[in-house]
């Protein structure tokens, strides 16, 4: 029995022929297909042909794992909304190899390996002399960056997993080992590296890559790598604490502050506008999923109703459902003064949005729980262009945002002191907070990183993996942080003070729990894989091998 991977090959290796025959949006990159794209034989003679080639790598690719699966692992599962009635598994630890996201999750990812795949063996074997060197190498570039990306994801959810460069060998063979953490982060190292050496300083195209997405994902993978142990290392080390290297620390330090001070990327002023669909691609937009305005299925960003509450006046008459509720412990990160985070992020009692139902003088939300905010982008009226439908959202997908190389700049200087005093991490953590106009700090310490993260993230589908990195540094601290949460209970009774304060209402039946009682562990934190993988590729239960 062939495993999924090898189906995911097939299809990648088609999905770069048939992508010409999608209807794309005006002004992308991704439309731009010429006639001349291809041939039977998949030889492209162009650049134009092969940039076409390279485009579904930014939204077809990663399809599944958007849509609703990134919600529940990389928010719900960090706690910061809850839903006790759709995939609860995420938010309780109960994981098993049969989760249908777990299954999109492990097959998207993949999805983005194989056609990273693909585009690197065009660029490399099926061009004409017409194609020149430098759209070739930064064809490769890209592929290779989104690869590096897709692994990173991978080692941050379940751990080893399997590497492969060529997309033959695994139609040949297709039931390969696992390759060990360390290995794979090494891989994903050599990737970005290599993105970053050889991609432009300035997009090709807007919401194309540059070396700056790639340095700014090097400042993360380094960080992480700097304390990152195996569970086998984790057990072995009784779990305690560990230490991050100082060379990895460095080199964090050093992608960041080239980002920091060489790019000349700044901060968005507004932090609403970030989740705006006229902001797409905004400067502080390093890297994102670009989905087609009411593209067909596959293209599109299709969590919009899974994000916006059934209120006309919010989604301007388009059909929508979303069950996501701001968890008590989620509302209880915000400091009294970070009103403009919490309110771009969740709809809270009174809270009033003037670029939301503007033809009826905007929308206050009249709730008395706290409901997702973020992706609920209002009706196709409200400045979207009339492109918003009940499962197809103009809004494109951050995969790394500035702010997020700001923060991790100040994380690395942190390194394994227990307070950052001063310094250059500090200033550019202080820029986050100037931009939420809420006061600096003189000092910050792994709390005030991991609470100002959950404060400029919520809601973005990356907390968790943040989690995961903490864990393999801190195992001991982050299991008692992760229980400490109070995960999935939320009120459906909230009010404001006169300083505009979420005030919990304590009331019988105004308290929703889950239904069972949710224990984080060291044997539930990182993932199971798909059982039907499993089934198909016995590799999987074995223990994990060395890449060469």
């Amino acid at each position: 029995m062939i495993t999924k991977i090898k189906k995911r090959v097939v299809f990648a290796c088609s999905a770069c022929c048939l992508f010409t025959a999608i209807v794309g949006c005006s002004d992308s990159f991704l439309d731009r297909t010429p006639s001349d794209s291809f041939n039977i034989d998949n030889y492209y003679v162009s650049d134009a042909a092969l940039d076409a080639a390279s485009a579904p790598l930014y939204n077809v690719a990663w399809f599944k794992y958007n849509y609703r699966t990134a919600i529940y692992l990389g928010s719900v599962r960090a706690n910061e909304a809850a839903d006790n009635y759709n995939f609860k598994e995420f938010s309780q630890f109960q994981v098993t190899g049969l989760s249908q996201l777990l299954g999109a999750a492990w097959e998207s990812l993949y999805a983005v390996v194989t056609m990273a795949n693909s585009v690197i063996d065009a660029a490399e074997n099926r061009c004409s002399s017409a194609v020149t060197e430098a759209a070739k190498t930064r064809n490769v570039a890209e592929a290779r960056l989104m690869r590096g990306i897709a692994y990173f994801y991978m080692v941050r959810l379940w751990g080893s997993v399997i590497l492969f460069e060529n997309n033959r060998k695994v139609v040949d063979n297709p039931l390969l080992p696992l390759n060990t953490e360390k290995d794979v982060l090494q891989f994903i190292i050599n990737d970005l590296t290599f993105a970053a050496e050889n991609l432009p300083a300035t997009a090709t195209s807007k919401g194309r890559a540059t070396k700056w997405a790639a340095e700014g994902m090097l400042t993360k993978v380094y960080l992480a790598r700097s304390s990152w142990r195996s569970k086998a290392e984790l057990a072995e080390a009784g779990y305690a604490n560990g230490t991050r290297n100082a060379e990895d620390l460095a080199l964090a330090k050093k992608y960041a502050e080239d980002v920091c001070k060489n790019s000349g990327l700044n901060l968005l002023p507004a932090y609403e506008d970030l989740f705006k669909y006229k902001h797409n691609n905004n400067e502080e937009s390093l890297l994102a999923m670009q989905w087609m305005p009411l593209g067909e299925w596959g293209t599109q960003n299709a969590n919009y109703a899974d994000l916006t509450i059934s209120d006309v006046k919010l989604n301007g008459g388009v059909n929508s459902w979303s069950a996501l509720f701001a968890t008590n412990e989620q509302l209880q990160q915000y400091e009294h003064a970070d009103t403009l985070r919490r309110n771009a992020t969740f709809l809270t009692p009174g809270s009033f949005y003037p670029y939301i139902n503007i033809a009826g003088g905007g929308y206050t939300y009249k709730g008395s729980d706290a409901r997702n905010k973020k992706g609920a982008i209002g009706g196709p009226n409200d400045d979207n262009e009339g492109k918003v439908e009940s499962m197809n959202s103009p809004l494109n997908t951050y995969i790394l945002r500035l702010a997020d190389v700001y923060l991790t700049y100040a994380e690395a200087c942190l390194g394994n002191d227990a307070s950052l005093n001063s310094g250059d991490g500090l200033e550019y953590f202080n820029k986050v907070r100037d931009r939420a106009k809420v006061a600096r700090k003189a000092s910050i310490t792994l709390d005030d990183i991991i609470k100002e993260r959950r404060c400029e993230f919520g809601m973005e589908y990356v907390n968790w993996y943040e989690f995961t990195t903490w864990y393999k540094w801190q195992p001991r601290k982050m299991l008692r942080y992760m229980n400490n949460q109070e995960r999935g209970t939320y009120y459906t009774n909230l009010t404001k003070n006169a300083q505009g304060d979420i005030v919990f209402v304590k009331e019988d039946g105004k308290e929703v729990k889950p239904d069972v009682v949710i224990e984080v562990t060291h044997n539930n934190v990182m993932l199971p894989y798909p059982e039907s993988d499993v089934i198909s590729n016995p590799m999987l239960r074995q223990e994990p091998q060395g890449y060469y």
